[in-house]
């Protein structure tokens, strides 16, 4: 069972790593899209077409690709006021629960950001402007996001049973595995 565990994580964990990738590519993709622009303003008084539809399309990646693997490290805002004056055995089932309730709704909009995108793409839906740039595969980016999202909640949820760990603590224990690497590839 361990292995399985084990397994699965290990998945989860390059998948999140991918979908980082993609997401930092399609900043850069953005950059050179709005830096184009720019410059065929300023030089030739013209727009790029579909410049500012293709950018706007690509926001998906950047907002829907990182959420996972930003859950991961515990990086999303969070207030502990409370939360760190509790027992930790209260906090186990606090988390539990949040785990929970989070992966079966990141699931279900998974699932319904999946039939929209389908929908967009049987429709051949597409966005108003100087040229036709369909939809459907920016809002693809949308389900493959939650659902390595809603997979983190999971994986997550499991780590806490089978591992006894928080998730603070599992996101402590993954950043300090990945120190010693990062400061062998600065030196």
């Amino acid at each position: 069972m361990t292995t399985l565990i084990d397994k699965g994580a290990w998945f989860q964990k390059k998948a999140e790593e991918i979908a980082c990738y993609i997401s930092a590519l399609a900043v850069a993709s953005m950059m050179s899209i709005t830096v184009l622009e720019v410059v065929a303003r300023a030089l030739f008084k013209i727009s790029v077409p579909g410049s500012y539809e293709y950018v706007s399309l690509m926001f998906v990646y950047l907002i829907y690709l990182g959420l996972a693997y930003s859950q991961r490290r515990d990086a999303h805002i969070t207030v502990g006021i409370l939360y760190d004056a509790i027992p930790r055995s209260a906090r186990k089932v606090i988390q539990a629960v949040y785990l929970l309730i989070a992966f079966m709704f990141f699931a279900a909009l998974t699932w319904t950001s999946a039939a929209s995108a389908w929908s967009a793409y049987v429709m051949g839906d597409t966005v108003l402007g100087i040229i036709e740039v369909k939809t459907w595969w920016a809002r693809a980016g949308i389900p493959v996001g939650l659902a390595l999202f809603s997979l983190r909640f999971l994986v997550q949820l499991i780590t806490l049973f089978a591992r006894d760990l928080l998730l603070e603590e599992a996101a402590q224990d993954e950043i300090s595995l990945q120190e010693p690497f990062e400061e062998e590839v600065v030196q």
